[in-house]
């Protein structure tokens, strides 16, 4: 038994080092590429840069500031976090080749919805616009930047060598986007859908059933099921592809009747006030899960799914 433990302690102690590097880190890069993008927003004559170069008199006259930092401080987080968790991916044995590889994508995929933002301006409204006031565009735009930031200030792009399952170099790679594709979608459609159900005007008394929870919950299913189609066409395996390609059905499905659920409750607005609404939206989506799994048509309709892609299926 001492032998044992004498054996364990060592291998232990290794993990919980590489843990404390990992948090030391991720928090290292976040504040480091914080306090450059806002030298480099606010104060760039510190850095050795023009006081005011045309991009920054363009923010300035816009009063996108804020935006401005956010933006600056997604694009050097990527980066900046690769390089210091490098070395602890060493350390871990992982690939840092496929980590590279993700962390080029990821910063493709943060100037790509930066640039986007920025001329479409839905994501980015001025400080009086309805976006602003709800603060859900923000949130959106936070959730699509901070996603590949955490992925890389976390050395969560970095994988295990090998891997858990055995898989290859590509099935790591493919299985990580998968994982955050299924991640983004499924918080991306909680957040489309509730600014749907905030604008809902049909009653308007009767929006509140299609903001919360009823909004939450089917943009979840909505948004996942694009998570889990996505998964699906970066499997290689047939079964894989199939199986999950089925659940990505079942969770659309689900997220169909809950939104039939939510209209319907919606309409009581017409005969009701808003808070009588708001008090029948909970009571009715019990009822619709509590009587799913009793009926077998309905069932079909609401089922509960583990958010839970193939391992095997991207290595092969």
């Amino acid at each position: 038994m001492a032998t044992s433990r004498s054996g364990t302690e060592p291998a232990e102690g290794h993990v919980k080092r590489v843990k404390a590097l990992r948090m030391t880190a991720g928090t290292v890069a976040g504040v480091a590429s914080l306090a450059l993008a806002l030298a480099l927003t606010l104060t760039p004559v510190s850095l050795g840069l023009p006081s005011s170069p045309a991009l920054y008199e363009k923010v300035r006259a816009e009063d996108r500031g804020g935006e401005g930092v956010i933006v600056a401080w997604a694009l050097l987080a990527v980066p900046i976090g690769g390089l210091l968790q490098t070395p602890v991916a060493r350390l871990r044995g992982a690939r840092i080749t496929a980590g590279w590889t993700l962390l080029a994508g990821y910063w493709l995929y943060v100037l790509l919805v930066a640039v986007t933002a920025w001329q479409v301006q839905g994501l980015f409204p001025p400080a009086d616009g309805p976006g602003k006031s709800g603060g859900l565009f923000g949130a959106l735009t936070a959730l699509a930047l901070a996603t590949p930031v955490g992925a890389a200030c976390s050395g969560a792009v970095f994988r295990p060598v090998p891997g858990e399952h055995g898989d290859t170099l590509g099935g790591q790679i493919r299985g990580h986007l998968a994982t955050v594709a299924l991640f983004t979608w499924s918080f991306n459609g909680v957040f489309v859908s509730m600014l749907i159900g905030k604008s809902f005007a049909f009653p308007r008394s009767g929006s509140f059933p299609m903001f919360f929870p009823g909004g939450l919950l089917w943009g979840f299913h909505a948004g996942a099921a694009l998570g889990m189609l996505t998964g699906a066409r970066l499997q290689r395996t047939p079964e894989a592809r199939a199986a999950t390609t089925a659940v990505a059905v079942s969770l659309t499905r689900t997220a169909a009747a809950l939104l039939l659920c939510c209209l319907c409750v919606a309409q009581l607005g017409w005969i009701l006030p808003a808070w009588a609404v708001a008090l029948s939206a909970i009571p009715a989506l019990i009822a619709l899960f509590t009587l799913g799994p009793r009926n077998k048509r309905l069932g079909r309709w609401v089922e509960f799914h583990t958010l839970e892609l193939p391992k095997g299926g991207f290595d092969r």
